[in-house]
């Protein structure tokens, strides 16, 4: 009965995200095209609705190019890698509170639960750039694609870091690596008023995880045309997009979760106070596509290593003093 249910949520994941990637690219045209004032899609369905069908479809039936020096194996390998590993941490995602069930059984609205989901979810996150350094290497020696792989594995290895850390200091706070019991230990008061430093650092963090403007220098189109997806086009392309708007919800969700108490909050029910937080963490990064200029890689590199990682062993550390001599951790 338990695995019935596993492969049920299961299809409800892949269902729910599939339609979540697909409108997300409608939305973000509209809400960047409003921005710049301008309508966005419009002539495929009503408002446009059916646009992101229009480009499923293209994508499926669009050329598949292979370039002749290509490494062939590893051309199909890099987009399955950074499209399911996103997707393996979201099935640890909650997608709204536990149900405690009259047999005294508590049901979890995730396809997978454990002790140790924050673990997880990190890990899936940073082998996920595996598929994006694994598109370098098979692009056959595209200085484009090489020098965007490069570029990610250097801003993986400073920002998972800091993301990490800023992790850190909530799971000191709760006690636990368990979502459920991390949301349980806000019922009071959230973490993001006991640890805004961390949070701030966990923000800025997840946007340079996601390589997500001003922060998306791996594709960085002016210098590099697409980075890594340079040589990739049609379905293949796409999966890189899946496993980028897959992690944008991930990272979302952890960030509801972690520091601004997930489901729980006044007045409205728990899931949609948890829905309506992650929503706003997904228009933070549509918001800053459309009005933040890239920032250098050399000022992405100073952030990480000169300002926040020092940041954030300080605030372990006061907060490790804190809770071991019981002082309040502000």
């Amino acid at each position: 009965m338990e695995v019935l249910i596993a492969i049920v949520k299961l299809v409800v994941v892949v269902s729910v995200l599939s339609v979540y990637v697909m409108y997300a690219t409608w939305y973000e045209r509209k809400v960047i095209g409003h921005m710049q004032q301008r309508i966005g899609p419009k002539r495929v369905g009503p408002y446009g609705l059916l646009q992101p069908i229009a480009d499923t479809i293209k994508s499926f039936w669009k050329e598949d190019l292979i370039p002749d020096r290509a490494d062939k194996p590893l051309f199909w390998v890099a987009p399955l890698i950074a499209a399911s590993l996103p997707f393996a941490a979201a099935v640890a995602i909650p997608f709204g509170p536990p149900i405690h069930l009259s047999s005294g059984k508590v049901f979890y609205l995730s396809v997978f639960h454990s002790k140790i989901d924050i673990l997880y979810i990190l890990a899936m996150l940073g082998m996920a750039s595996f598929g994006v350094l694994t598109a370098g290497i098979a692009s056959g020696g595209s200085k484009y694609s090489m020098t965007g792989s490069q570029r990610e594995a250097a801003q993986v290895v400073s920002y998972e870091a800091i993301l990490a850390l800023a992790l850190l200091n909530p799971i000191l706070m709760a006690h636990s690596l368990d979502l459920t019991k991390i949301v349980e230990a806000q019922k009071h008061l959230w973490f993001v008023f006991y640890q805004p430093f961390a949070f701030v650092a966990f923000v800025i963090a997840m946007i340079a995880a996601t390589a997500r403007v001003p922060f998306d220098l791996p594709e960085a189109e002016p210098e590099l045309v697409a980075g890594h997806m340079t040589e990739f086009s049609g379905l293949k392309m796409g999966m890189f997009f899946f496993g980028q708007y897959v992690t944008i919800f991930v990272v979302s969700a952890l960030a509801s979760i972690v520091f601004l108490g997930g489901w729980s909050g006044p007045i409205l029910p728990g899931f949609v106070w948890y829905w309506i937080k992650i929503l706003a963490f997904i228009f933070m990064f549509t918001w800053f596509w459309g009005t933040f200029p890239r920032y250098r890689y050399d000022q992405l590199m100073n952030i990480a290593w000169k300002a926040l990682l020092p940041l954030m062993v300080l605030n372990i550390l006061w907060t490790g003093f804190a809770l071991a001599i019981g002082l309040p951790v502000y």
